[in-house]
């Protein structure tokens, strides 16, 4: 009898709870279906030529994102420009973009960082036997001036610099050439002036800085700060007398520059979980500072020529979430992604252990209650019994009730209502019982 009574909290237990299981699975399954897909572990990082500074600092990141399981592949490109394409074509997921080369309204692509200053560089010939310095870019009006081939960063950055100062094409030579070529002609002196747009310790910048004397000269833009004004996508900055060369006192006076900022631009539809992975690593390669920037100055959320993408900002903010902090990326990514079901499982589970108890109670006590109907049933036609036949009708459908009674298993906790149960039966037995043995003796 007692293991009757276990099995069969045993099943009824198993037929709440189970129901209770069910509807949190179907509403798992369906919160499932906008579930964010995994972070991919290959990515594209569009760069920049092999022998210049973009490919130089991905290989860097390539190596710091492996740590996390990312296998970063590097997409040698022409440029920034290229490096636009290539990421509204879908061919790449990240690039370094040069800052001022994207148009205005781009859509599509999102900000992940500033990582470092690029400035722009003009050097200029000076030919002794005439006043030919260079104090103003206006200038350069009338002379021989090498300002990028079209599309590139240089051209996208010197042009309207340029056009503000009243330079154009219809009094000035502007001329399309590579940085290489441009060297070796102004070394020659066969064009007036160049205008680079590269990092500091660039085989060219090394070239041009050891050649800087009376008959080449850096440019010094003192009117710097007017132009970071004017042009929200350049940054002034000082390169410090003796920065390059301490020893031969290189250059041999502070030069102000201005400078757009390499930028890392992604996709749109760049994963979340992947925008973090970056910015560390560019703390970890940028963030210690160089010769134009103090520690701290980058990564930066600023000096980006398009929208911050969500991820990224949601990071300069808060950092870290916790799960990134204290797992290992794919872990925290597997658990994070499915945080959306925890609004689901929430929301079932509250009202579920809620309401489990008493359903499982109800239906405990309905096995019992349930014959309290029937008893009074029978009561209610026995007060209308009109012969002794009737009443020992009665009397053997209570004794049917009274085996279908003990049939009944239940709990060990909810014996007391059976047994009030049998009592209640006895009872009116008893009634019946009386009135049949009056109705014969009469």
């Amino acid at each position: 009898m007692a293991a009757a009574e276990s099995n069969s909290g045993i099943r009824e237990a198993l037929k709440v709870w189970g129901g209770a299981a069910i509807l949190l699975v179907a509403g798992l399954a369906v919160a499932f279906q906008f579930v964010e897909p995994a972070p991919p572990d290959t990515l594209v990082l569009a760069t920049g030529s092999e022998r210049g500074a973009y490919h130089a600092f991905g290989q860097r990141y390539r190596a710091a994102l492996s740590d996390y399981g990312i296998d970063l592949q590097l997409k040698t490109s022409a440029g920034s420009l290229e490096n636009v394409s290539l990421l509204r074509d879908g061919e790449a997921d990240v690039a370094f973009v040069q800052g001022g080369v994207i148009v205005p309204g781009t859509l599509g692509l999102e900000g992940i960082a500033s990582v470092y200053f690029e400035p722009l560089w003009l050097f200029y010939r000076i030919d002794p036997r005439e006043n030919s310095s260079v104090d103003k870019l206006s200038d350069l009006v009338g002379r021989r001036v090498q300002i990028g081939a079209s599309g590139s960063g240089t051209r996208a950055v010197a042009l309207p610099l340029l056009e503000a100062n009243g330079v154009t094409e219809s009094n000035a030579t502007l001329l399309g050439l590579s940085d290489a070529e441009a060297v070796t002609q102004l070394l020659a002196g066969d064009i007036d002036g160049a205008f680079l747009v590269t990092a500091v310790g660039s085989e060219a910048i090394e070239t041009l800085m050891a050649a800087e004397g009376d008959a080449i000269k850096l440019f010094d833009a003192e009117r710097a700060l007017a132009y970071e004004r004017i042009f929200p996508y350049l940054s002034r900055v000082q390169l410090p007398e003796g920065g390059l060369d301490l020893v031969a006192n290189i250059p041999d006076r502070e030069i102000e520059m201005v400078s757009p900022a390499a930028t890392l631009i992604a996709t749109a539809d760049l994963h979340p979980a992947i925008v973090p992975l970056f910015i560390m690593a560019a703390e970890r390669i940028h963030g210690g500072g160089d010769l134009l920037a103090a520690p701290g100055t980058f990564p930066s959320a600023r000096r980006l020529d398009v929208p911050l993408s969500k991820a990224a900002a949601s990071y300069y903010a808060t950092g870290l979430s916790f799960l990134y902090r204290v797992l290992p990326f794919p872990l925290a990514a597997s658990l994070d992604r499915l945080k959306i079901m925890l609004l689901p499982l929430v929301t079932l589970l509250f009202p579920l252990f809620k309401l489990a108890g008493p359903i499982y109670t109800w239906r405990i006590r309905s096995k019992i209650y349930r014959w309290y109907g029937v008893l009074r049933t029978v009561e209610n036609r026995f007060e209308n019994a009109g012969s002794s036949a009737e009443v020992a009708g009665y009397m053997q459908e209570l004794a049917d009730v009274e085996r279908e009674i003990n049939g009944v298993t239940v709990p060990a906790s909810y014996m007391e209502e059976l047994y009030n149960l049998r009592m209640h039966l006895a009872l009116v037995q008893r009634n019946v019982g009386g009135v049949a043995v009056a109705g014969d003796d009469s």
